[in-house]
């Protein structure tokens, strides 16, 4: 059985999707960011096994509200280091389905290091966008990596090494999106 979607090549809609991150800040917070441009490809086969994911986030568009963060993001020290890796990338390897619930393992870069990481999905439905006549596909995911893991540490813990990813993304058939 493959997902409850024709099969395709469908692209991410990023004017009504969104890519986040949260880490703790000093064990007592949560600091939330998005990644502003980013890119993404849902192909659907006829089972879920000829199904697929790639997506690619710009890492200098890490947003997180506050400026002097975001600078400090970007360096060589932190999340990321945009000068020398200027994409993540995600491409899945399998999907596989429970209950309608999916699991989405795949392969995540982030600064050169590429280590397995596991989503968990959901399938929010299908709706027409009636400016365009498209239809969309609504999925929510979420999962979490060790940022030490790919070489993004820094000197003074004050947050956590546990980066929770999370993604709100619509999918659309690439001749209807403009």
């Amino acid at each position: 059985m493959g997902l409850p979607i024709e099969p395709d090549t469908y692209s991410i809609d990023p004017a009504h999707s969104q890519l986040g991150f949260a880490v703790t800040h000093l064990g007592i917070s949560s600091l939330l960011g998005t990644f502003d441009r980013f890119t993404g490809e849902l192909v659907v086969g006829e089972t879920l096994a000829n199904t697929s994911v790639m997506i690619d986030a710009e890492m200098a568009s890490i947003h997180s509200g506050n400026s002097m963060r975001d600078e400090q993001l970007h360096g060589a020290n932190y999340f990321d280091d945009v000068a020398n890796h200027p994409t993540m990338q995600f491409r899945s390897t399998s999907i596989t389905e429970s209950r309608g619930e999916y699991t989405l393992p795949g392969d995540l870069t982030i600064k050169g290091t590429t280590l397995p990481v596991t989503f968990h999905v959901t399938y929010n439905g299908a709706a027409v966008f009636p400016m365009d006549g498209s239809t969309r596909h609504g999925f929510t995911a979420g999962g979490a990596i060790s940022r030490s893991a790919f070489g993004v540490s820094y000197d003074v813990p004050v947050v956590s090494d546990e980066v929770k990813l999370s993604l709100n993304v619509e999918f659309v058939q690439p001749a209807a999106h403009t």
